[in-house]
């Protein structure tokens, strides 16, 4: 039996004994061979000559670098790497291993192995290095966000920042910061001073917010955990309402705003603004300010009344007091009136001028102007018409008319004319003296009056005849004369407002001595042939019938139109008309005093004169008597 024990390159090999009974020397030959094998054999173990090196310090986002050496720098073949205990990697030409970018999760125990071969066998023998720890550092810390508040009110800044912090080896590396909202991103930045101010938060911003922290050149991030921030909405409060223009007075047609404020209150607040009396909402809005206005462009009478609005960012809306608003309604065009007509215009006569504006606010200031010139001034304190009462003048004729002014605006009547009528002054009667067979002119004059004027002339109160003038001009009667026209005459003025009297005068005939003999004759011829009076009624009648002659009187009247004013005077002939019909009268029309609507009275011709001639063309004179077809009609006398 025999017995082989090997050691070699630190490493006991078990013995083995074996015991050779009568065996052949080919099984010697085979037992000797296994034994150099063992020889020969490697044998794997720690070893001092091999070496693992690795790069320190390490922090994240470096390269990691392993490298295995052999003490004599022989050569290494089949190097293989492990980490804690687990192979990684293994090469049979390199002896290093090289991580880019290293993380925490390379931190670990590291050792290598590998096969060597030496000069003096050509066998190959396995060695491994010790174990070396590897750490890899972090390259900052872990971010944590912090918040200023973490119930901030609406409307208030929050700050948030994201805290980490670098290694003194690594001071220059530059960091990027991120903030985010529920997963949402609010905001990115590159500086050190990882802040980010929310200038003013809202309910809507409640929620969980976390950084983020990333090196720009290792492309390194690191995430904070997630903070929650619950944003307190503040309720409104304080709320009331102002108009523009101040104090709610509002002229027709003008803007009004209604302005809607709160004292307090936050996010988004709804405004609304109505009117009392009504359900419907004239406006409504919503918006995040404090103040909200609504506005009416153009104010009308009916939108006149009390309105309040109502403010809320909950459910529990805020109302207003409500605000009166009153409408100041411009004033209408008044109307300018008289209070009598136009023809009752005369001197002395009560007039009553009214101004009266049918629309708009009180109080009304109403002016009356006479040619342009304020003569009056007259308030209505409750709205309505202003009158006064004025005597009539001559110098109250002219144009007129009124203005109405409530301080929101000014209005003008039309313009009236007022003409006033002059009554006549009492008329002055002349009568020239004259002779039997003379003509007399009598001359009938009112020295005031408005124009035309009508002048009748009358004889013992027998009206002679009438004749139209102007103010400045007489009216004219000739008269051819016999015995019996001695006795009082007058004359009367009227222009439609009412007649002026002259006072009578006393005319007497003068007759001439040649003529006052002839009368006496025929006198005491008459009363001795009386009998003949009925011969002579029958002659006259018989003549009248037959012709017509002889001429009575002549009245000068101007030959124009009437024209105040105007100097030029001339005279016409008016031939009387005759009528020989009791049953008719003789009058005389003027178409001048019909247009201007004044009351003709008829002149009645009372008074007839006739000439007969004889062969011997002497005149003499018949005198036909006062013939009134009213009161005896169908009789007729004569003188002869």
């Amino acid at each position: 039996m025999y017995t082989f024990l090997f050691q070699g390159s630190g490493v006991n090999l078990f013995a083995t004994e074996r015991t050779f009974p009568s065996q052949s020397l080919l099984d010697l030959l085979l037992t000797l061979l296994w034994a150099s094998m063992l020889v020969i054999a490697p044998v794997c173990g720690q070893s001092d000559e091999l070496i693992l090196q690795a790069s320190y310090p390490v922090f994240e986002g470096d390269s990691l670098v392993l490298r295995c050496l052999e003490k004599e720098r022989a050569k290494l073949t089949e190097v293989t790497f492990y980490k804690n205990q687990m192979p990684l990697t293994s090469s049979k030409k390199g002896s290093d291993l090289s991580i880019t970018k290293a993380t925490l999760s390379n931190s670990g125990q590291y050792h290598c192995s590998a096969k060597r071969s030496s000069f003096w066998s050509f066998v190959l023998s396995k060695i491994e290095a010790e174990t070396v720890a590897v750490r890899v550092q972090e390259l900052f810390s872990l971010p944590i966000l912090r918040s200023t508040t973490l119930q901030p009110s609406e409307g208030t800044p929050v700050i948030l920042s994201c805290e980490t912090q670098l290694p003194p080896e690594k001071a220059n590396i530059q960091l990027h910061f991120f903030f985010f909202r529920d997963s949402r991103i609010i905001l990115s930045g590159q500086k050190r001073d990882s802040t980010l101010q929310l200038t003013k938060v809202w309910k809507e911003d409640s929620g969980s917010y976390f950084c983020e922290a990333k090196a720009v050149t290792s492309r390194i991030w690191k995430m904070s955990h997630p903070v929650r921030i619950e944003v307190r909405r503040v309720p409104v409060s304080g709320i009331q309402l102002e108009t523009q223009p101040p104090g709610g007075q509002v002229t027709e047609g003008q803007t009004l705003v209604l302005l809607c404020s709160v004292a307090g209150g936050t996010g988004d607040i709804t405004f609304s603004w109505h009117k009392e009396g009504s359900e419907a909402i004239l406006k409504k809005k919503t918006q995040r300010s404090l103040v909200a206005e609504f506005e009416i462009s153009t104010m009308r009478e009916s939108e006149a009344g009390k309105y309040y609005c109502a403010a809320d960012n909950t459910d529990n809306p805020l109302r207003s007091r409500p605000v009166s608003i009153s409408m100041n309604i411009p004033v209408s065009p008044p109307l300018l009136t008289f209070s009598v007509p136009e023809t009752q215009m005369f001197v002395g006569k009560v007039v009553e001028l009214q101004c009266d504006s049918q629309r708009g606010s009180a109080p009304i200031l109403y002016r009356f102007y006479h040619e342009g010139k304020i003569m009056k001034n007259s308030s209505a304190p409750f709205g309505g018409a202003a009158s006064f009462n004025l005597s009539l003048t001559e110098q109250h004729a002219g144009s007129y008319f009124c203005e109405a002014d409530n301080g929101v605006g000014v209005q003008f009547s039309k313009v009236l004319t007022l003409s006033v009528k002059v009554p006549v002054s009492r008329p002055f009667l002349t009568i020239r003296k004259a002779t039997i067979g003379d003509m007399v002119e009598l001359r009938c004059e009112a020295e005031t009056g408005t124009t035309p004027i009508l002048y009748r002339f009358f004889h013992q109160g027998i009206i002679l005849g009438s004749g139209w003038a102007h103010l400045g001009e007489a009216a004219f009667l000739n008269l051819s004369l016999t015995a019996e026209d001695s006795g009082i005459y007058s004359c009367d003025a009227d222009n439609g407002i009412g007649p002026q009297l002259s006072e009578g005068v006393k005319f007497p005939v003068t007759v001439p001595t040649g003529k006052r003999r002839g009368l006496l004759a025929g006198g005491v011829s008459l009363g001795l042939l009386g009998f003949l009076g009925l011969t002579g009624v029958a002659l006259l009648l018989y003549f009248r019938t037959r012709r017509r002659s002889g001429q009575s009187f002549a009245l000068v009247l101007p030959r124009s139109p009437a024209i105040p004013g105007s100097q030029e005077r001339s005279q016409v002939e008016l031939e009387p008309t005759y009528f020989n019909d009791p049953g008719q009268q003789s009058r005389i029309h003027s178409p001048a005093f019909a247009d201007l609507g004044l009351t003709v009275n008829p002149v009645i011709r009372d008074v007839v004169y006739a000439e007969v001639q004889n062969s011997q063309q002497k005149k003499r004179r018949y005198r036909q008597p006062h013939i009134d077809a009213t009161t005896h009609p169908g009789f007729l006398c004569c003188v002869l």
